[in-house]
């Protein structure tokens, strides 16, 4: 499974957001009014507030992660540190470690290691499941954005799954910005989509 971490989060994030909505009408703004604005699309008040998480997850999710490019990373660098671990594709409890049954899927990396080659060159050999760790900060508008697409039933179990926890973080700290539902299946274009 995923983990998450949250790092860093705006202070008084409602209350910059609320403030950043006063501005075009110069009113105080409800919680209430705040989420109307919300749904109706006015999301660039968002962008003043940011939340930073340290995140596990398999070199899978980050490839799928960073297609967010308004999301920054920092990642587990390939050059100067092993992998050693895997990620259950389902996000249950890692199904293959160093110390595992299966430890036979690291067997080239490692023996790519023990031949000399350096950690950069090596990592050729991992497979996509292998688990990495990278920090990720977003604007609100951003996470938002990103939730909407990866809660969704269509998105992979393991990334389904780091945005429930991100989801969750989000909610119980800014929850005036992040309670109401951020899957609308009902509301979504996508026309493949089998969940409607």
């Amino acid at each position: 499974m995923p983990t998450v971490e949250l790092l860093s989060i705006t202070p008084n994030a409602t209350d910059l957001i609320k403030t950043a909505c006063s501005m075009p009408y110069g009113k105080d703004i409800s919680d209430k009014v705040l989420q109307g604005i919300i749904a109706s699309g006015h999301t660039s008040v968002l962008e003043h507030a940011v939340a930073s998480f340290h995140v596990k997850c398999s070199v899978r999710v980050l490839g799928q992660i960073t297609r967010h490019r308004f999301l920054s990373f920092t990642v587990k660098s390939a050059r100067a540190r092993a992998f050693n671990a895997f990620v259950h594709p389902r996000g249950k409890t890692p199904l293959i470690t160093n110390e595992g049954d299966y430890s036979y899927e690291l067997d080239a990396y490692r023996g790519a290691l023990d031949a000399g080659l350096p950690f950069e060159e090596a990592a050729y050999w991992l497979p996509q499941g292998v688990e990495t760790e990278f920090v990720v900060t977003g604007n609100f508008r951003e996470w938002l954005h990103y939730l909407g697409l990866r809660l969704c039933k269509r998105a992979m179990p393991e990334h389904q799954k780091l945005a429930r926890e991100i989801f969750k973080i989000l909610k119980r700290e800014v929850p005036q910005v992040f309670d109401r539902k951020i899957l609308k299946c009902g509301d979504c274009p996508e026309r493949s989509c089998s969940f409607k």
